[in-house]
């Protein structure tokens, strides 16, 4: 009976355990999960959705047992192919909304309401539309470095990419963003 006894509060230390790391990381995570959600699929609660499945898929993985070694990039891998998923399912939509390139989903625009519940001011909202708008390349690793504040290395967990080749796809991104924003840098003739 000690035994079984030792067992059980031993397991009880783990679920606790767990639920403390869940919590730390919602805490620290959700919001920017979300913003990376309603950003892609202009849809308040569709992204609410996504971000409340992502975050169920990390509980279940804790659940398990299974350390996770970056949960940052884990979320936004789980966010990343949800919205992929719910593209793919979305069969109603007309083609002008959803294109598929190479495999990857083109994101809709950005509607109104979305960035007004972001808060987010008329140069953001431009900039942002004309991130959407880089070649599928240089989308993600643009938004996750500049609009996500991630490093290269949980870019390229997120992506699997290795750390170099985000920063290169970041850096001609910019580049692109620039040429497609009328803003490029003035080049100098010798």
């Amino acid at each position: 009976d000690g035994v079984r006894n030792a067992i059980l509060i031993r397991l009880l230390y783990m679920k606790i355990d767990i639920a403390c790391t869940f919590e730390k990381i919602y805490a620290e995570e959700s919001d920017t999960i979300f913003r990376f959600c309603a950003i892609r699929v202009s849809n308040k609660e569709q992204a609410l959705d996504i971000t409340q499945e992502t975050f169920l898929r990390l509980w279940q993985t804790l659940s398990t047992g299974e350390k996770v070694k970056n949960p940052r990039a884990f979320l936004f891998l789980v966010a990343r192919r949800l919205i992929i998923d719910w593209y793919r399912k979305k069969k109603s939509v007309s083609l002008e909304n959803i294109m598929y390139k190479d495999g990857e989903v083109a994101y809709d625009p950005v509607d109104e309401k979305t960035m007004d519940i972001l808060n987010i001011k008329a140069e953001g909202r431009f900039l942002l539309e004309r991130i959407n708008d880089l070649s599928d390349i240089f989308r993600d690793p643009v938004h996750l470095s500049f609009i996500e504040g991630l490093s290269p290395k949980e870019i390229g967990d997120i992506l699997g990419l290795s750390a170099n080749t985000v920063s290169v796809r970041v850096h001609r991104g910019i580049e692109e963003l620039r040429k497609n924003t009328g803003y490029e840098k003035n080049k100098k003739t010798k």
